[in-house]
């Protein structure tokens, strides 16, 4: 005769029952997940956290905003962060310097970035002698000034750079007057354009090869933890599938990260990111040829690319038919 079962153990049941439909991981791993821009291609990474689906693939995840590419580096440097969304640059430094950070996914692979500054200024070659605003050394910001004016003649010592901080910062910057020009992300620079700046560079047009946001890890953790980090490549190429079939719900997610309500802006956001951002997400080569072309390093001139990236987990989603059923095949 079977014993009764007890009301604890049918509450522990109801609860389990209850945690699956809900698509919830019992014993979640946790992971530190650390981004370096509140920007419009990040919307898949803030969707994927909004929806659950990181809960959904095991994990219990954690965005922290460190504006900045070289100091999510220092985090996960540091394993307090495991996992990050920053331009493949700061990676390259950090591994060139002995570090541990490996990059595993692509992003957005040109600069996305626009240069504006007072009406005064006519072309690039006016920021001659001029003070232009940055994020922070090392990141993605100083890399696009340093790379985007290299091409009209000016050397760094043809202009100062000043580092203020996140894209509001160096918005608020210019209008408060504190600089000629600042180097700024969509969709700020409407932002920036209605309170009287001007445009003057567009690097997203220039298509200048460049690892503005990827997906990096610490190479030491995945190599431990391998089944989460594919399981974080499930999540947030869900995120970006859900933002490619539903507009306004990544409108809505963007406006909540920026805190930006004007439609027009967040159309632009969306319209300069979420269609050009990678459904198979490869890191290329000539991304990081293209990073350790821009370290001041000595040993970058002899870097080997291929050590600093891993395309392996990728791999793994494509042929397993994974990102196919998100996207069809293409």
């Amino acid at each position: 005769m079977k014993r009764p079962r007890s009301p604890f153990l049918l509450c522990a049941i109801t609860m389990l029952t209850i945690l699956a439909d809900h698509g919830l991981a019992i014993g979640a791993e946790k992971v530190h997940v650390g981004y370096s821009a509140i920007s419009a291609v990040t919307v898949p990474l803030w969707a994927a956290q909004e929806k659950g689906l990181f809960k959904k693939y095991g994990l219990d995840t954690e965005l922290i905003y460190l504006a900045g590419g070289s100091r999510v580096v220092l985090g996960m440097e540091a394993n307090s962060i495991q996992v990050g969304l920053f331009n493949a640059g700061a990676a390259v430094e950090a591994r060139l310097a002995g570090g541990n950070t490996l990059m595993t996914g692509s992003v957005y692979d040109v600069y996305y970035f626009q240069i504006f500054g007072k009406p005064t200024i006519q072309s690039p070659k006016d920021l001659k002698g001029k003070i232009i605003a940055a994020s922070r050394a090392g990141a993605a910001s100083e890399y696009g000034i340093r790379d985007a004016l290299a091409h009209y003649g000016l050397k760094e010592s043809d202009y100062k750079m000043v580092y203020v901080g996140g894209t509001d910062a160096r918005v608020q910057a210019l209008q408060q007057g504190l600089v000629d020009a600042s180097i700024i992300s969509p969709p700020n620079g409407l932002i920036a354009q209605k309170l009287g700046s001007k445009e003057i560079l567009n690097l997203m047009q220039m298509k200048l090869p460049f690892g503005y946001m990827g997906i990096g890890v610490n190479e030491s953790w995945m190599r431990q933890n391998r089944d989460a980090m594919r399981n974080f490549f499930k999540g947030y190429l869900e995120g970006l599938a859900l933002c490619r079939r539903d507009q306004e719900y990544a409108m809505r997610v963007v406006g909540k990260f920026s805190r930006i309500d004007d439609r027009e802006i967040l159309l632009e956001s969306y319209r300069t990111s979420i269609p050009h951002i990678p459904e198979k997400p490869y890191v290329k080569k000539e991304i990081i040829e293209a990073a350790l072309k821009l370290s001041k390093r000595e040993n970058a001139r002899t870097a080997d690319a291929e050590k600093f990236y891993d395309n392996g987990i990728v791999k793994e989603l494509e042929a397993s038919g994974f990102i196919a059923s998100l996207f069809g095949k293409k």
